[in-house]
């Protein structure tokens, strides 16, 4: 709380002297004590936000990050640039790739990602698809580019096993001591319900994480003895988890949804189902991902009126995945606001589309707002290799997925 100073002091006494006059309850207004100067000076008031207007804060949700082969590949001839220009001897290097983007994820009060790949350490050997490990420099790349909350809630969370669960569990938790960052999706059966939250400018966010299934080969990883469980989607689970944050004094409930079948443009029964139940729990948003694919962007209305926004799937942000269809993904930017009277609304929801680009040796990869790419960057990407595309196939695609009222002026 600020003291009150200067040009805020006539005002401060003003109401002052008001209360003292209408409030004939007080001993103040029966007794008619003076109010010094220096009592005035001294008084504690609400902040000039809280008195005269509301609280807004930015978010930026980006899809799945995935490290291919081919990603960390690049990002250790990245590193020999990089160590050659700064001194600084890294293994790899990966936030070059995010540059075209940074912007978007650094301006942004709060910023999420899906990490679709576990960091269990070297000694099991990096490794891309199927099963999954990327480097320890991983973390420290996303947190300087400007990502807040890492999700770790994914098909592919025990492609290590159980013991490459816990480590990458105990990597993050080590990135959030030593870069802030808040990672969710990976729990121990006894921290479960212990909620995850965000807080900024006063507002408490609540950050809940699950999913829908983990790849057949390690659905059976986790022994029956083991302390850690996977946070798999069930109503009765979110009805209880959405319930604490609430008795937690949550203001903003956001759930992380890994759900849905990979390629489809549109949302399966079971995601519309999970979705309506999340809105009448009076979620505030659901941030979708796994189909590597846009889906639709929607409000769904929930009881008394509450209004849930949904994204079902955000698609792929770093990936070298083929076909043309995986090759724009979206960052969902929307305003958490807070009027004067504690009342919240989610506001100003866009969707901005994104490309990432690879060369034709899958190499050199870059991640770019979809409207600062190029026809010319276009003809050069790796993925014509596997299927011809023009900038009409990708424009044609988002425009019929994701409606208008979602999207920036450029692409209306």
């Amino acid at each position: 709380m600020k003291k009150i100073k200067s040009f805020s002091f006539l005002l401060v006494l003003i109401l002052i002297l008001s209360s003292c006059s209408t409030m004939g309850g007080s001993k103040r207004a029966q007794t008619n004590e003076a109010i010094t100067k220096d009592q005035i000076l001294n008084i504690e008031m609400p902040s000039e936000k809280d008195v005269f207007g509301e609280t807004r804060i930015s978010f930026a949700a980006a899809g799945d990050n995935i490290i291919h082969e081919a990603v960390f590949t690049d990002a250790k001839n990245n590193a020999a640039v990089y160590a050659s220009s700064t001194g600084k001897d890294v293994k790899y290097r990966f936030t070059e790739m995010y540059e075209g983007i940074a912007d978007i994820i650094k301006n942004a009060d709060i910023s999420y990602v899906n990490h679709e790949t576990p960091v269990a350490g070297e000694s099991f050997g990096i490794s891309g698809y199927p099963d999954f490990n990327a480097p320890s420099e991983i973390g420290n790349d996303l947190a300087e580019v400007g990502f807040d909350i890492i999700n770790i809630a994914n098909n592919h969370m025990l492609d290590m096993k159980e013991k490459g669960l816990r480590n990458s569990i105990d990597y993050w938790n080590e990135k959030s001591a030593t870069h802030g960052i808040t990672m969710i999706g990976g729990y121990t059966k006894n921290d479960y319900d212990s909620i995850r939250f965000i807080q900024r400018d006063g507002v408490k966010i609540a950050l809940l994480s699950y999913l829908t299934f983990v790849n057949d080969s390690h659905k059976n990883s986790l022994s029956s003895s083991s302390d850690l469980i996977i946070p798999y989607a069930n109503k009765n689970t979110m009805t209880r988890q959405v319930g604490i944050a609430k008795e937690m004094g949550a203001d903003v409930i956001i759930v992380s949804m890994h759900w849905g079948t990979e390629n489809d443009l549109t949302p399966r029964a079971s995601q519309k189902d999970y979705a309506k139940h999340l809105a009448s729990l009076g979620v505030d948003v659901i941030i979708g991902t796994h189909s590597h694919t846009l889906q639709p962007i929607e409000w769904i209305e929930g009881e008394s009126g509450h209004r849930t926004l949904c994204a079902y799937s955000l698609g792929n942000l770093l990936s070298t995945m083929h076909y043309n269809e995986y090759m724009v993904g979206g960052i969902l930017t929307f305003d958490i606001v807070m009027d004067d009277l504690g009342e919240i609304k989610i506001e100003n929801p866009i969707l901005i589309p994104t490309m990432c680009h690879y060369s034709m040796t899958r190499d050199s990869l870059k991640l770019y707002t979809l409207e600062n790419y190029t026809e010319e960057l276009l003809m050069a990407h790796g993925s014509q290799l596997k299927r011809s595309f023009t900038m009409k196939t990708l424009l044609d695609r988002l425009k019929s997925t994701v409606s208008s009222e979602f999207l920036p002026e450029a692409f209306k």
